[in-house]
């Protein structure tokens, strides 16, 4: 075999010398040629052939040693210590909200040649319109007693109220009902509770019995397990309704953070809303929208971030794990439980655990 063209030149020595540089300081391809003395195209050409990598640092809740065991005993608590499977969850509602807007201050778009770029003018920042929502979901499965797919999806609100206008305008006059966004604080979220989680648990969940577990964040508009409003509507449903707090500053063990509200914005974006109606109409269709595959596949990265969780000893400094569920599902292969790893074993077997 003849081979043609100029040999490589072996630049091993010179990007050694970014070792030695903080990693701040080599955030860009500029910056890192600058400190190596290599043109920027070799540097480029070295990310292609794997000699470099682009990471992408996400900043992380900062955690104390009291949130670390918590979120420890928590992923612990779902693990089965005779078949080492994590839960199912096939009892718990996931509850969490998200702010959706209208657009976002920076966009990416495919165009073709000779397309022009969309240009896209606000007041300032301050007057894109948004909104804030509740989102419940469980985990699919068939129903045991119909037989029917029940895909889990319990629905989504908006904090939203009507008012009527206080002045005119050139678009309506005064005492026109108007679509307003309302805070978020301890009252409202009850009423969210008590008046749209529960009457939608009953209408929709599979099974007659059976306790079923809310878990909550621990932000301060949290309402308490044992508070009695919510445990007087709960005894209303027919069923043991309970709640839940997740561990504190634990985005990572709640299934609608792991994709789930990706997946609705991603589909939110797709409609043009230009009024908070609008807005709140997209986001509830994007929701009904979501494939069912695509919620079963947040409680599986769940069932993983807890394993994460557990050989980081509580921490959150783990990068999720690329499962290749899609795949897995189409084979069939896709486990109802994840076994929990060799090194979430270990930690199981310590003394102090059992």
């Amino acid at each position: 075999m003849h081979l043609s063209g100029r040999r490589p030149t072996d630049q091993t020595e010179e990007l050694e010398q970014l070792r030695g540089v903080d990693v701040a300081a080599r955030s860009t391809v500029r910056s890192a040629a600058a400190i190596c003395g290599l043109p920027q195209s070799t540097l480029q050409r070295r990310i292609g052939t794997g000699e470099l990598r682009k990471v992408t640092s996400v900043v992380k809740p900062l955690l104390t040693e009291e949130n670390r065991n918590t979120r420890l005993h928590f992923c612990v608590s779902h693990i089965d210590r005779d078949t080492l499977l994590y839960a199912d969850m096939l009892n718990t509602v996931h509850v969490d909200e998200n702010i959706f807007h209208v657009t976002e201050t920076t966009r990416r778009f495919l165009l073709l040649p000779g397309e022009v770029a969309p240009t896209r003018c606000v007041k300032s920042r301050r007057y894109i319109t948004r909104v804030m929502v509740l989102a419940a979901v469980a985990r699919p499965r068939v129903d045991t007693v119909t037989q029917n797919y029940f895909d889990e999806k319990l629905g989504v609100w908006a904090f939203m109220e009507k008012a009527p206008a206080k002045r005119s305008s050139r678009r309506r006059p005064a005492g026109t009902l108007e679509t307003k966004e309302v805070s978020v604080t301890k009252a409202t979220y009850h009423d969210m509770l008590i008046s749209r989680v529960l009457p939608s648990i009953e209408a929709r969940w599979p099974n007659a019995s059976g306790a079923v577990v809310i878990q909550q964040d621990n932000a301060p508009a949290r309402i308490k397990p044992d508070d009695p409003q919510f445990t007087e509507a709960a005894a209303c449903c027919g069923r043991h309704v309970e709640l839940r707090f997740q561990p504190a500053n634990s985005p990572d063990l709640n299934a609608l953070d792991l994709g789930l509200f990706c997946a609705i914005q991603a589909r939110q974006r797709k409609t043009i809303a230009r009024t908070l109606d609008e807005l709140i109409e997209a986001i509830t269709e994007s929701y009904w929208e979501l494939p069912a595959r695509t919620i079963n596949a947040a409680f599986i990265s769940l069932q993983d971030s807890m394993d994460q969780c557990i050989k980081q000893r509580g921490d959150n400094a783990y990068k999720p794990r690329h499962m290749k569920k899609a795949k897995l599902e189409r084979e069939g292969r896709l486990p109802l439980s994840i076994r929990c790893s060799d090194e979430a074993a270990v930690y199981l077997a310590e003394p102090a655990i059992l």
